[in-house]
């Protein structure tokens, strides 16, 4: 959801479908890359290191701090939600509607909490 927000403050438009893989090429630079890297990350982090070099050539040290910042936030923000059962408050249920639906996060057991 913090990228579809950022993407309207920047007056972007952003492919949700493609930050998971699906529906073709990501409209976010380097958004293939990227997305790899933080999947690597998250599901085997000592595989991630193999992108390490590509990462840096591609965006730059600053760009692979970044990515690999931004992955251990969102990994402990999730964690620390999902452990204490966290709702979704009604704004963010009502305007992430659709993003929840493309994205199949209806689809996970831990979504009947929010």
């Amino acid at each position: 959801m913090l990228l579809r927000e950022s993407s309207n403050a920047l007056d972007q438009t952003v492919d949700l479908a493609g930050t998971i893989g699906q529906g073709g090429e990501s409209s976010v630079p380097h958004g293939d890359l990227l997305v790899a890297y933080a999947e690597a990350a998250h599901h085997d982090p000592a595989s991630a290191r193999e992108l390490d070099y590509q990462m840096l050539e591609v965006v730059g040290p600053g760009g692979l701090v970044d990515a690999a910042a931004t992955v251990a936030i969102f990994n402990g923000l999730v964690r620390s939600a999902d452990a204490t059962g966290i709702p979704l408050d009604e704004y963010v249920m009502n305007v992430t509607v659709d993003e929840r639906q493309v994205l199949g996060l209806n689809d996970f057991s831990g979504s009947a909490n929010s």
